[in-house]
């Protein structure tokens, strides 16, 4: 009579061993080794190229414009006439006789010249790097970026203003584009301050100049 418990502790003890192991793996789940990030979190192996609305982008600005233009004209006008005019007479009679003879002649000459020489030339280039936000994603997957900067030294303002699109192509390693990829480039450099003070003509050079007729 007593080797009947033991039979059933037999049974009952591996079923118990093989419902506690069920437990336990419910509880355990795989862990991938590429688990999903935060897009606000830094990953060295993601790619941090501007993509979307709001993110920032480095424009490498190196523009060079170099313009030369130079007119010149000669014009030459010479005009000469020339005639002469002569006459004989003879009168005759009783009297006497006579003889004479006229003649006059007329010369006239004029010339008129003017010679004019023009030349102008410019020469100007801006290296920079900028920073911008892309503003607009376009349908094809083009980027409208927009940015601005002010610098203030010693009373010397600098507005720089920057507008264009931008090809994800042409984005380099770096999250870098040059300005001679950006399409529809709008570039604004304006100063203020006392060096422009000294490096423009003042309000009442202009109102002369623009009816000063030499």
């Amino acid at each position: 009579m007593q080797k009947q418990p033991i039979k059933h502790l037999r049974l009952i003890i591996p079923t118990l061993v093989v419902v506690a192991i069920g437990i336990q793996t419910q509880d355990v789940s795989a862990q991938s080794l590429f688990e999903r990030r935060s897009n606000n979190q830094i990953d060295q192996y993601r790619d941090y190229a501007a993509r979307n609305r709001g993110d920032t982008l480095t424009i490498s600005i190196v523009e060079s414009t170099d313009v030369e233009n130079r007119d010149e004209r000669s014009m030459d006008k010479t005009g000469n006439s020339s005639s002469t005019q002569g006459f004989d007479y003879g009168l005759g009679g009783t009297i006497g006789t006579g003889s004479g003879s006229a003649d006059f002649g007329t010369n006239t000459a004029n010339q008129r010249g003017f010679t004019g020489d023009a030349e102008f030339k410019s020469a100007r280039q801006i290296t920079d790097r900028f920073s911008v936000t892309v503003i607009d994603v376009l349908p094809n997957g083009n980027l409208v970026v927009e940015g601005t900067r002010s610098i203030s030294v010693q009373n010397d303002v600098r507005h720089l203003k920057l507008t264009g699109i931008v090809r994800q192509y042409d984005i380099l390693p770096g999250n870098n584009v040059p300005s001679y990829l950006v399409a529809d480039l709008r570039l604004t450099l304006d100063a203020q301050g006392a060096e422009q003070a000294f490096t423009s003509q003042g309000w009442l050079s202009r109102r002369f100049n623009r009816f000063w007729p030499f």
